[in-house]
């Protein structure tokens, strides 16, 4: 996905892709699934990524992920931080 920024006159538009962290673009879309083109990685670990699109179901962006995997392009699917809290685990040892 990318962001489109309006030129001086407004006739004109140019695309622009932001990267960032893995971690910060899962903390800019809680609760939904994310599909990005991976940039930066460390030992196999993706680490920055460019924003293709997001999904409340990552069936919803198969299409899409199909379509850069066949371009070569490395992609990762990953999920912002849920939107209610899960139930809690709490140990006892009595």
């Amino acid at each position: 996905m990318s962001k489109r920024i309006d030129s001086p006159r407004g006739s004109e538009k140019k695309s622009r892709q932001v990267e960032k962290a893995i971690r910060d673009w899962e903390k800019q879309f809680p609760g939904t699934w994310i599909l990005l083109e991976v940039t930066e990685e460390d030992n196999g670990e993706p680490l920055r990524g460019k924003l293709i699109t997001t999904a409340a179901d990552p069936e919803d962006f198969q299409r899409a992920w199909k379509l850069h995997r066949e371009k070569g392009v490395l992609t990762m699917v990953t999920y912002g931080p849920p939107l209610k809290p899960g139930p809690a685990v709490v140990v006892s040892a009595t």
